[in-house]
């Protein structure tokens, strides 16, 4: 599945939440679910081991995380700190495995990034008190 990435300045990002909060704009269905504020930002997360790691968890679909360690050739303890981080941003859920264990899932093994100029423009609008 394909996450759609948005990028834009922290402080439109927040603009956009305080519009959706008040009622003053709809996210249309296509639009990013999550931004950052920067390519920076999201290569820290989404670099290519990362991103291999999502889509080796997809197509071997291991019951536990120490069952991926085995297929990855990685240490349990850095792939559990990767597996929070990537699971706090959204591309992973852990699932109740066997026992005690925690299953990952990837969410997502695909990804476009954007930028949106008409939302960021219509937000400017919106500090500007333009938008109707």
């Amino acid at each position: 599945m394909k996450a759609r990435i948005g990028i834009m300045p922290e402080k439109l990002i927040r603009m956009r939440v305080l519009a959706i909060a008040q009622g003053k704009y709809k996210p249309a269905k296509d639009e990013p679910k999550v931004w950052y504020t920067s390519f920076n930002a999201i290569s820290q997360v989404l670099n290519p081991e990362n991103v291999a790691l999502l889509r080796l968890i997809d197509d071997e679909r291991p019951q536990s995380v120490t069952e991926l360690a085995e297929i990855s050739g990685r240490k349990k303890s850095n792939l559990s700190n990767t597996l929070k981080a990537l699971s706090e941003k959204g591309f992973v859920r852990m699932e109740q495995g066997e026992g005690r264990s925690l299953k990952p899932v990837a969410l997502y093994t695909d990804f476009e990034i954007t930028t949106m100029k008409e939302l960021e423009d219509f937000l400017l609008e919106l500090e500007h008190g333009k938008a109707a």
